[in-house]
């Protein structure tokens, strides 16, 4: 009986004194925004331009992730008969001010993201996932216009 105490007390101070590892959370979001584009320069069908994207992002699925966040986007692209091709950074800040920095690149059809750092609760954050364009709207001008888009992937917060 002592011998099984003590195997007990020896196995519940290595679980305390073990890191705890961060397990990794599904995440499935939506979210719509506002585009300025400005063209770069053209040589023929193609064109290379920058947009500022800004709008809101919901957390639509399990995760105990926050409900509403805005995020705020620099984008290169290039555009021509084959398609259109972009490149982000992004900042997704929560009601408490705390921020989830990410990268993501591909098409509106299809695209990959990643989250590379955070703040606050966020700090540790990594993550990633797949993405496509939902819906397109009318331009509001020559070069303002908005769409949605959703995405699905996993993250992991290591403190």
């Amino acid at each position: 009986m002592k011998l099984r105490g003590v195997l007990s007390a020896s196995l519940a101070g290595i679980a305390c004194s073990s890191p705890i590892w961060a397990q990794e959370s599904p995440i499935e979001m939506k979210g719509c925004y506002s585009v300025e584009t400005m063209i770069i320069d053209r040589a023929g069908d193609a064109i290379i331009g920058m947009n500022v994207v800004r709008g809101v992002t919901d957390n639509i699925g399990p995760a105990p992730f926050p409900d509403k966040t805005m995020h705020d986007c620099r984008v290169i692209f290039t555009a021509s008969k084959v398609g259109v091709e972009f490149s982000n950074r992004c900042n997704f800040v929560d009601a408490q001010g705390d921020k989830i920095l990410s990268v993501a690149t591909g098409t509106g059809d299809a695209f990959q993201w990643k989250w590379i750092a955070g703040t606050g609760k966020f700090e540790g954050i990594t993550g990633s996932g797949t993405g496509k364009v939902d819906a397109v709207y009318p331009r509001a001008n020559p070069t303002i216009s908005g769409a949605c888009w959703s995405g699905k992937g996993t993250y992991v917060i290591k403190k």
